[in-house]
């Protein structure tokens, strides 16, 4: 199981650092379902973010398949998580262990005030971000003692720069998966499927 480039097809070619061997007891399907979504829920929180125990996390869309995958790692790592999500799937934020405050609709930025209410007015140490516009906006107001907001999405990107200055103590990181490299990648495989078997 792992990453590779190109259509669909009954067979494909990749660089070996980005496979690793299915665990025995894992359907295809199970194989198919993890490597993209934990590789970069992983690659986000741990390398990028540096989440540690304490930190507060917010994941939008955080019942899809990143999203969920990014609500285990992050409560692994020990941090209090926060979710949005649309309204039909709150149970399945609940389900992966999130308090019911932590939860609010990614449809809205009312989110926001329900944060700040839930965490007490300290809002969150790290946002991991897919929304665009005022919901990126939002965000950010939730981060007034600063912290990591790293950027899945492509369509509304934000100058860092300029965001240092209008949120002081904010770092602003857009990624890729594959910008961690093919020896790093190897090593958040190892990793990740050690989890998986603990």
């Amino acid at each position: 199981m792992g990453l590779f480039s190109g259509s669909f097809a009954p067979s494909a070619v990749t660089e070996e650092r980005m496979l690793a061997p299915i665990p025995e007891d894992w359907t295809y399907a199970q194989a198919a379902a993890v490597p993209a979504v934990f590789l970069t829920a992983y690659y986000a929180l741990v390398e990028l973010a540096g989440v540690t125990e304490g930190d507060a996390v917010l994941v939008h869309a955080a019942a899809g398949g990143v999203g969920m995958a990014a609500v285990q790692v992050a409560r692994y790592l020990g941090a209090t998580v926060y979710g949005t999500a649309s309204r039909a799937k709150w149970p399945v934020l609940e389900g992966l262990g999130i308090a019911p405050e932590r939860i609010a609709s990614s449809r809205s930025v009312e989110f926001a005030d329900a944060f700040r209410a839930a965490s007490g007015g300290r809002g969150v140490d790290v946002v991991l971000n897919s929304l665009t516009g005022e919901f990126i906006d939002a965000s950010l107001d939730l981060m007034p003692r600063g912290g990591r907001f790293v950027e899945m999405g492509k369509t509304d990107l934000r100058d860092p720069d300029a965001l240092r200055h209008s949120h002081p103590g904010v770092h602003y990181r857009s990624f890729e998966l594959l910008d961690a490299g093919l020896d790093r990648i190897r090593e958040m495989w190892e990793r990740v499927l050690e989890l998986f078997a603990r």
